[in-house]
C-alpha cells in the first residue's frame, strides 16, 4: 500500500513539472469552472448519444418485428 501512495505521489509531481515546464501553473483556479464545464457537457453528450442510440435500435427492433401481411378478418 506504501508503495502505490508513493507512486502516485510521484506521478502528482511528474505531472506538476510537466505542466510549470509548459508554463501552466497547477495551482491556479483561473480556468477550472470552464475545464469542470467542459467535463461535465463532455459526459451529458456521451449519456444522450447513447441513449440515442438505444432509441434507434429499439425502434429498429420494433419495426421489424411488423408483420408484412394481415390476415383478412374472418
Amino acid at each position: 500500500m506504501n508503495a502505490i501512495k508513493s507512486y502516485i505521489e510521484f506521478m502528482h509531481l511528474a505531472i506538476e513539472y510537466n505542466m510549470n515546464l509548459v508554463g501552466v501553473d497547477p495551482r491556479d483556479e483561473r480556468g477550472a469552472i470552464s475545464t469542470e464545464m467542459a467535463v461535465v457537457m463532455a459526459a451529458m453528450v456521451a449519456i444522450a448519444v447513447t441513449a440515442g442510440a438505444i432509441f434507434i435500435a429499439k425502434a429498429q427492433s420494433n419495426a421489424n418485428n411488423i408483420p408484412d401481411t394481415v390476415p383478412a378478418p374472418g
